[in-house]
């Protein structure tokens, strides 16, 4: 009795296997987007769990039944699932396509350029932002009085020449220098408002404080010749390399850690 029902049992089980097979066919496909061809495509049967990648050309082959559900996925692409009916059974074919993904990217909000001698006061008071402080040419010259330049004489009518011609020319040379001065820091102030305080602070890592003393310490390395010729890719280059030697650089949470 007991080897009637295993034969029964056995019988029902090829059965069902012998009509499953039958009933399988396999399936050749392509999956394209925009009309071009997507390969290392992940295509899975999650009936029979078994998958294939497509190839260069977006094709691929894998047995199914009708009523199979495919699940097809890729990296840069949209996931979906697709049932298999009975007219991919007939033609054995079938198209995906497939929609690349879309990246939302991270909220950014625009405020308006300020000066670069612009010190946020809830950070460091106005009273500390001077010429000294920041470390202009020239902020603590004063200039001295030469008795000699000029000996004059309502009576004799005597002039010293050569003090007189030295004034002037040691007055061109300052006017000069400052002049100099005065526009480089103009062009400074174009360079940050050209590339705002969000990537200094956030790209390269520097503290607010000495965004100024940043710029005045990538002088040497041409920032300002960059920028009048228009390079600006050169002049991104420059600043990210003078920031990896610059002292004030803000330090995170992590690192504050690792040292403690």
């Amino acid at each position: 009795m007991k080897n009637y029902y295993l034969l029964l049992f056995v019988f029902f089980s090829l059965h069902t296997i012998f009509s499953q097979q039958q009933n399988s066919f396999k399936l050749s496909g392509k999956v394209v987007s925009d009309s071009i061809s997507v390969e290392n495509v992940h295509i899975f049967n999650k009936a029979s769990l078994k998958g294939t990648i497509s190839n260069s050309k977006g094709k691929f082959e894998l047995p199914v039944r009708v009523g199979d559900t495919l699940y097809v996925s890729h990296i840069n692409f949209e996931s979906k699932e697709l049932v298999i009916s009975v007219s991919e059974k007939v033609i054995k074919n079938i198209n995906i396509l497939l929609f690349p993904k879309t990246h939302t990217l991270e909220e950014v909000t625009l405020r308006e350029h300020k000066s670069i001698f612009y010190v946020d006061p809830q950070i460091m008071p106005q009273s500390m932002v001077n010429a000294s402080s920041l470390k202009l040419p020239y902020a603590n010259v004063v200039g001295k009085k030469d008795e000699r330049i000029a000996n004059i004489s309502i009576t004799s009518a005597k002039v010293d020449l050569e003090n007189l011609i030295n004034f002037f020319n040691g007055n061109t040379k300052k006017a000069k220098e400052l002049k100099e001065v005065k526009l480089k820091d103009s062009k400074l102030q174009q360079i940050r408002k050209e590339f705002t305080d969000y990537f200094f602070i956030h790209q390269l890592k520097i503290d607010k404080n000495y965004i100024n003393q940043f710029l005045n310490y990538c002088l040497n390395s041409g920032i300002i010749w960059q920028y009048k010729v228009g390079n600006k890719l050169k002049l991104t280059e420059l600043l990210i390399a003078e920031s990896k030697t610059f002292p004030h650089k803000q330090i995170d949470q992590d690192t504050l850690l690792s040292k403690q």
